[in-house]
């Protein structure tokens, strides 16, 4: 955590890594996201299971 915080307050523009699904680029590209998210889309799509 310590270090965590070094980045933020020394880095200019730190911030805390985005560790949810949709940030991953490479799960992007492949159309995967969160399960709440993918819930959404069926959702609306009319797919409810």
């Amino acid at each position: 955590m310590v270090l965590l915080g070094i980045r933020i307050l020394f880095v200019k523009g730190g911030k805390f890594p985005d560790l949810h699904i949709d940030g991953n680029k490479a799960l992007r590209k492949k159309g995967i996201h969160c399960a709440r998210a993918q819930d959404l889309e069926a959702r609306k799509a009319g797919r409810n299971m």
